[in-house]
């Protein structure tokens, strides 16, 4: 397992990973993962981008805002309207997301391409193989 990385978080899923934030060689990038027109179906092939230490902090507290999301309608404590951030941290929620979606943009021709192999789990895993045209 000393191959595969952290992944941080999964922001888009369909039948897999598709969009998030993990680790290549150690140190946060977003990836994502584009659909194949000409085959009709997702790429094997994920862009990611680096991230600076101030995005990968606006993301983990995202993250950190969904968590206390899920705690809380597990145990009752929220109803599923509320979802995916409890109403006193909706307008920051709300912020961050704004923020991100500017942020967490990939150029493919100017991304590192890259295929995956996810271990889905507590916590999740990813190996990387850099793909060179």
């Amino acid at each position: 397992m000393s191959d595969y990385e952290t992944v941080h978080t999964i922001t888009d899923w369909y039948d897999g990973a598709r969009a998030g934030i993990a680790d290549l060689d150690g140190k946060p990038h977003y990836y994502e993962n584009h659909w194949s027109e000409s085959e009709s179906d997702w790429s094997d092939i994920y862009f990611l981008k680096p991230l600076d230490a101030e995005t990968f902090a606006l993301a983990m507290e995202d993250r950190e805002i969904r968590l206390r999301w899920e705690e809380a309608f597990k145990t009752g404590k929220t109803t599923g309207n509320t979802h995916p951030a409890l109403p006193e941290e909706r307008q920051r929620h709300e912020e961050l997301i704004r923020i991100l979606a500017e942020r967490l943009v990939i150029i493919p021709e100017t991304g590192i391409r890259a295929e995956a192999e996810f271990i889905y789990g507590q916590p999740t895993k990813v190996k990387w193989r850099i793909v060179i045209d």
